[in-house]
Parts: C-alpha cells; sequence; structure tokens
C-alpha cells in the first residue's frame, strides 16, 4: 500500500548531528519507496557540511528559538511560526511532518496545524475546517527534550521513541490511543549498518587490541586529555592501536602529548568514515550521545562511556544506562574520569578472555538495526488513519 501511494513528506531536523543523521537515514528511505521528501534544517555550518555529502533535498528557515532568552523562547511557543515557513508548509501541502526534536523541528510541526488564509491578508489567520498533514515527533534519546514534549501533547498524534520510556505518564496521557506512542529505535545510517565485525578475544589477537576514541563531540576534553597519559600507562604492559578523533580545537594539543609520550596511535581532528573505523575497532571510548549509542547498539561494539554531565536533564547518562544495564558497556562519571582510573578499566576489559565477546553481544540489539525500516512503516500506516479536521483560530 504504501509503495502504491505516493505521500509528501516533510522532515524537520537541525542544530545537531543526532538530530540531522537519522532524519537523512528516514529520508533515504521514504525517497526510495517513491514518496516526495524534504528535510527543512535551521542553515548552521554543520548541518549544510552534512546535508551536502547526500542527494537529498533541502530547505533552511533559521530558528526562532537559537540563541534568545528562556522569556523570548516560552513567548515564541505562544505565538506563531514566521509566515514564509507557513506559507512554506501550507504550499508543500505535506501528508506527513515528521519531527526529529530540538528547537529545529518545533516550529515546522507548529506551522503544519495553522492554516493560512492569503486571500483575506498577509499576517491574519482565518477560522475555517481543514484537514491537516499527520504530525509525528521521533525523539532519539532516552529522556525526551521539551521541544518534543511540548509537540507530543499539544501538536502530535504519533510518538516514536528511540529509547524505551524516553516521554513519561503525561505524554502518554495526550496521545489518543496506547498505539500512538510506540519504541521503535533510533534510525542508523545504512553505512554503519553493513558494517562487518568479527569479536576477537584476547587469547586469538593475531595484531594488539586496537581502542577508538570518539573525543570529538560537545564537551569532549576532559576525554581528549585522558586517554593518552591512559595509554602511555597500559604501554609498559601491552600493546595497544589507538585511533583518535579529537575534533579541531584539541587536535595540536592531542598530538604533541602523543608524540611527547611516544606512545603509538593514529590521531585525527574528525574521522570521515566511521563505518570503518567501527568495523576497526574492538573497544570504543566516548561520550553517550543517542546516535553514539544506537550504532554501537546496532553493531554490536563493547565500549567505555563517559556521558556529557551538562547535557539537558541529564539525558546523555540515561543514553549509557540502556547499555549499561546489558552489561555491554561501562560508564564513568566524569568527576571520576583521570587516566589511572580510565587504564585499570581499560585493562579489565581487555585482558581478560570473553569480556569484549560477552559486551558485544550484550551490546547488540536487532531493534536499531531494523529501525529505519518499522518507523518509515509505523509512519506509513500512521498516513493512512482517519483525517483530523481542526479548528483553528490565530491572529
Amino acid at each position: 500500500m504504501a509503495k502504491e501511494k505516493k505521500y509528501k513528506i516533510i522532515i524537520a531536523a537541525g542544530g545537531t548531528g543526532g538530530h540531522v543523521f537519522p532524519a537523512i537515514a528516514l529520508a533515504k528511505k521514504f525517497k526510495s519507496d517513491g514518496h516526495q521528501v524534504v528535510i527543512i534544517a535551521t542553515g548552521n555550518d554543520l548541518e549544510k557540511k552534512i546535508f551536502s555529502q547526500d542527494e537529498i533535498d533541502v530547505i533552511y528557515f533559521e530558528s526562532r528559538f537559537k540563541d534568545v532568552s528562556q522569556f523570548r523562547k516560552y513567548i515564541s511557543l505562544l505565538t506563531p511560526p514566521k509566515m514564509d515557513l507557513i506559507k512554506y508548509v501550507r504550499d508543500f501541502n505535506p501528508n506527513l511532518v515528521l519531527g526529529m526534536g530540538g528547537y529545529a523541528s518545533l516550529d515546522v510541526c507548529k506551522s503544519a496545524s495553522y492554516i493560512f488564509d492569503h486571500e483575506d491578508s498577509d499576517d491574519h489567520f482565518m477560522m475555517q475546517n481543514k484537514i491537516t498533514p499527520f504530525i509525528a515527533i521521533q525523539e532519539q534519546n532516552s529522556k525526551a527534550g521539551r521541544a518534543n514534549k511540548y509537540i507530543a501533547m499539544w501538536r502530535a498524534r504519533a510518538v516514536i521513541e528511540g529509547f524505551p520510556d524516553a516521554f513519561d505518564w503525561k505524554t502518554r496521557f495526550f496521545q489518543t490511543s496506547n498505539d500512538d506512542l510506540i519504541f521503535l529505535g533510533n534510525p542508523v545510517r545504512n553505512e554503519i549498518l553493513n558494517v562487518s565485525r568479527k569479536v576477537r578475544s584476547y587469547n586469538e589477537y593475531s595484531k594488539n587490541p586496537r581502542i577508538l576514541v570518539l573525543g570529538g563531540s560537545q564537551g569532549a576534553r576532559p576525554i581528549n586529555f585522558a586517554i593518552p597519559e591512559a595509554i602511555k600507562k597500559l604501554s609498559s604492559e601491552m600493546n595497544i592501536e589507538v585511533v583518535h578523533q579529537t575534533g579541531e580545537l584539541d587536535y595540536q594539543d592531542i598530538y604533541q602529548i602523543y608524540k611527547e609520550n611516544k606512545s603509538s596511535a593514529d590521531i585525527f581532528p574528525f574521522i570521515k568514515d566511521m563505518a570503518e573505523a567501527y568495523e576497526w575497532a574492538d573497544l570504543v571510548i566516548g561520550r553517550s550521545g543517542a546516535m553514539t549509542v544506537s550504532e554501537l547498539s546496532a553493531i554490536g561494539l563493547p565500549s567505555i562511556l563517559i556521558p556529557y554531565p551538562h547535557a539537558m536533564d541529564n539525558h546523555q547518562l540515561f543514553n549509557a544506562r540502556f547499555l549499561e544495564e546489558k552489561n555491554a558497556t561501562i560508564v564513568i562519571d566524569e568527576k571520576r574520569l583521570n587516566p589511572e582510573h580510565l587504564a585499570e578499566i581499560i585493562n579489565k576489559i581487555i585482558s581478560k578472555d570473553g569480556i569484549l565477546k560477552e559486551m558485544a553481544e550484550s551490546a547488540f540489539d536487532q531493534t536499531f538495526v531494523n529501525a529505519t525500516e518499522n518507523i518509515t512503516q509505523f509512519c506509513y500506516k500512521m498516513i493512512e488513519k482517519t483525517p483530523l479536521i481542526t479548528s483553528i483560530i490565530e491572529s
């Protein structure tokens, strides 16, 4: 049914890679199924860099919520989105508007529920009956963000969770049926899903243990500086291969530390081919952003995760716990992060036969392998639900 009908779909995503990458995975799937898809983003440099790598229709509208006070954000919630955005959504006439979270998608989802009467006035909303697009949201983190909570309660007719129980009872209360809020995992890029991994037990090493460090994310400086010293301490006991992503800011400093320590490591500001890096690695060390945890789950990779302590509602800690509860990772509080403690944990994981294999098997979760397919099929089913008739008054 879904492939016979041609839908028009808007995906609202922007701000960070954690919102953009799953949006791209879904856009590619919708497009391959024959539907017309456009992503609406905010136009920051990161977004443009990521989107330029794929043949996807993208249009940019600056977010009203970016770099403004909490008071301004609150006022923006109570007022209509900008006219040009509402006009674009109206003219595109989508069957589905799918918000991927963050303030970048909030106004897009709001625009889908406004009716603009261009024959009357350029700045006036008229009350009328109209079949609105189906509005859905997909939350990537283990604790739903504030923008998604708002959309879930007041705008969305369906809510898709990237991790179980991301939304509390209040959001569930506002959904019209139990089928409208569902855990389907986070969409993972095809190149990551195609990674072919062989878990190597310690006594089977034909080469040295391989550690992939993902220190290029937000606020990862403590990880960047702890790793080289931890590797130095371990080098007296074993030979370790390291690939370290530092980010642009710390690259020169970390490069110099490795050089002074006479430690062998491949150091990059950013790793372009993450699939290749994952396939190479035996153990991953980094933050616990939603997409990192999802990718580790889709591949089945052991990890040491250090949640970013300043993330909204401490959501990175809850993301990490998803793997920790399955014994697939060891979580370190950043307050306890130091080279000695990190070296001790690394040694514990890689020096004992069978631990890496057990962690890898615990990490693997088929939900994330199937997430893109299941989310798109869920969206098709939602589009075909009985249309919602609304009456709207705004001025």
